[in-house]
């Protein structure tokens, strides 16, 4: 009879609990949608796919801290710190992201990635993207003593480094297609090879994305940065399509940090505040960048 009754009272209960977290469940759409969140919050931290080699000051090693700095980092660990969890930053090589990424090495990437970028060839239809935390663009760098040079129509005949596969590569690339290879274009991954081409004279300037730009600029005088920002494009944040209820913790996160101030006081650190308030728009391309890029045929 204790046996009955016993086993009738742990049914009883085992009922209670699955009613409970089935009302729990049903309540709050976003474990509702998927348990991508759910399995981040009971780990206890949140995995982010960086890469250090992109330098600063997106995110690179600091010799000083022996631990990654930059401006995204500090949005990495504000959007933990909203979570209540640790940031845990993974260093993969860019190209191999996104397969880290689809097999769930990691949780999410937050590398400079931009807007659209994954959505063509073999990753088309993998992933979903956050809300915006930056607005960058593309940016003329050139020797403090080359003045001459002002705009992408000063760079006729001169030689111009871009980052393979860059905003600053795309530019250049469609600028040489349509006015008949008019820059003499060098292409390299490796950035720091550039820049001391570029400081030893071997280069006349060189295209980067608006943040790498600013940063050499800004430690180093014999640097400067001429023209308008060029193709401006927002950077988000790379998520598995099925993990619905993390991307909206993340989206909140960057939202509530865009509101409270908290964002704008983290690019204000990295100097990269003045830059937004120009950008008003991530996709509106300027007249005078159309005029060119494109052939004048097209453009009048």
């Amino acid at each position: 009879m204790n046996y009955l009754m016993f086993k009738f009272v742990k049914q009883l209960t085992c009922l209670a609990i699955y009613t409970g977290l089935s009302l729990a469940i049903a309540s709050n759409p976003v474990f509702a949608e998927d348990s991508s969140l759910g399995i981040v919050m009971r780990r206890g931290h949140l995995r982010v796919g960086i890469d250090a080699a992109i330098g600063g000051p997106y995110m690179f090693w600091n010799p000083r801290t022996q631990f990654y700095d930059g401006f995204e980092l500090e949005i990495i660990q504000e959007i933990a710190a909203r979570l209540n969890i640790e940031p845990r930053p993974i260093n993969i090589p860019w190209t191999n992201q996104p397969e880290n990424l689809s097999s769930r090495q990691v949780d999410l990437l937050l590398s400079a990635r931009e807007e659209g970028a994954l959505e063509i060839g073999e990753n088309k239809g993998k992933f979903i993207e956050t809300a915006s935390y930056y607005r960058s663009a593309q940016r003329l760098l050139i020797r403090a003593d080359g003045t001459q040079i002002k705009s992408l129509r000063d760079m006729i005949g001169k030689r111009v480094g871009v980052v393979a596969n860059s905003g600053g590569a795309a530019i250049a690339e469609t600028y040489n297609k349509n006015r008949g290879n008019a820059i003499r274009l060098f292409s390299s991954r490796d950035l720091d090879r550039m820049l001391i081409q570029l400081r030893d004279r071997q280069l006349d300037a060189m295209i980067l994305d608006e943040p790498i730009a600013v940063w050499q600029a800004r430690n180093n005088p014999n640097f400067i940065i001429v023209g308008e920002p060029l193709i401006p494009i927002r950077l988000v944040a790379i998520i598995n399509k099925d993990d619905a209820s993390l991307k909206k913790a993340i989206d909140k996160a960057l939202t509530e940090m865009i509101q409270d101030g908290k964002l704008e006081q983290i690019l204000k650190r990295w100097n990269l505040w003045e830059s937004q308030k120009i950008l008003k728009s991530a996709t509106d391309l300027p007249v005078s960048v159309l005029a060119i890029i494109t052939p004048s045929s097209v453009y009048h």
